[in-house]
């Protein structure tokens, strides 16, 4: 059965989509939901590339093709061994070339139905530029707003849970989108895989509904928002979400549970501070923290440092409020309650904006 190349990966007649690529090029982006199959690891990736240009083409070749044989052998034995008759594989690499065409004819000879990307990651990626902005515009968001502590992840969370078009960036970036967000256990995502998963979660969405989106400003982490993306969450209609000050404190104290026993997160958090806010201020958030005084220190930083700067970006931003909604305490309740509200109201087909 011939090799069949196509270029439309997001068609669903295939049954995985397998990333030749090495496990390095894999991290730094590739399609969604895609299981990196390596047929040259990055250190024989690297040797091979090497020999092609500094020796031979033709030695580089012939190793080549030593190493890539046994790693598939290995794929087969490991992988495709029990894989029935139907199983229909995607697979890709950089350009399309030598590393996905070894492994496609190899399953295709043993009798699959196999597809190849044509032009590889390549194409995908230049998709990916020119269609981003463009599939950002095709619908309406509304957007959830409120200052640092009013569960606006969380409650984006349980609507995606519950069906929902609820695009929470702050999950895709790995990042609670503040000077204290960054997860120390696991990286950020890169910057191309960041917009590859926006893509991706964009395209499920049904378009006769409009995606909720927390409100952020251009940047999480290390990561930048679409263009497009920040025009809308500054112009769309928005709900906002109020909670009393000790409700919020009680909320982050428990939601930054695991970032408050890394002390490396607030050395960079308090150097950070102490040169926009000064020495007096961040000492006294210092001698909380010393002392495990977290919620007077959550007080202290909801009062003097998250409040005035979420003031201060809600000006910049033009969003009609769609409503207000008050929240007494933020807990697994109250986050319940809200996202059974907001699905009603505006996650119906007849629901207008």
């Amino acid at each position: 059965m011939p090799v069949k190349y196509i270029t439309d990966w997001r068609s669903k007649k295939f049954t995985e989509i397998i990333d030749v690529r090495s496990p390095k090029e894999y991290y730094e982006d590739h399609i969604p939901k895609s299981i990196n199959l390596p047929v040259l690891n990055d250190s024989e990736r690297s040797l091979i590339g090497s020999i092609y240009k500094k020796d031979s083409p033709f030695k580089a070749k012939k190793l080549g093709a030593s190493i890539i044989s046994k790693n598939i052998s290995k794929f087969i034995k490991n992988e495709f061994l029990y894989k029935a008759g139907d199983w229909k594989p995607l697979i890709y690499c950089w350009r399309g070339g030598q590393r996905s065409k070894s492994l496609a004819i190899i399953l295709s000879e043993i009798g699959w139905e196999v597809f190849v990307v044509k032009d590889g990651y390549k194409r995908y990626r230049n998709y990916i530029n020119q269609n981003l902005n463009k599939l950002t515009n095709i619908f309406k968001f509304i957007v959830l707003r409120g200052a640092t502590g009013t569960g606006k992840t969380k409650i984006l969370s349980r609507l995606e849970k519950m069906g929902c078009p609820a695009l929470n960036l702050e999950v895709l970036a790995n990042h609670k989108g503040s000077l204290l967000g960054k997860n120390a256990a696991s990286p950020q995502p890169s910057q191309k895989l960041f917009e590859s998963l926006i893509y991706s979660k964009l395209n499920e969405f049904d378009k006769k509904y409009p995606v909720i989106i927390e409100s952020e400003s251009s940047k999480i982490g290390n990561l930048y928002l679409p263009s497009q993306m920040i025009k809308k969450i500054k112009i769309s209609p928005c709900i906002d979400l109020e909670a009393n000050i000790k409700a919020r404190a009680d909320f982050l104290v428990k939601d930054y549970s695991e970032f408050i026993l890394n002390k490396n997160n607030f050395k960079d958090f308090f150097r950070h501070t102490r040169k926009k806010l000064g020495n007096k201020i961040v000492s006294k958030w210092s001698q909380n923290y010393r002392k495990s005084n977290w919620n007077e220190l959550a007080l202290q930083l909801i009062n003097e440092y998250y409040d005035p700067l979420y003031k201060h970006k809600k000006n910049e931003k033009e969003n009609n409020i769609l409503e207000i909604y008050k929240l007494n305490k933020i807990n697994t309740s109250s986050i319940n309650k809200i996202s059974d509200y907001l699905k009603e109201k505006y996650f119906k087909v007849s629901s207008k904006l």
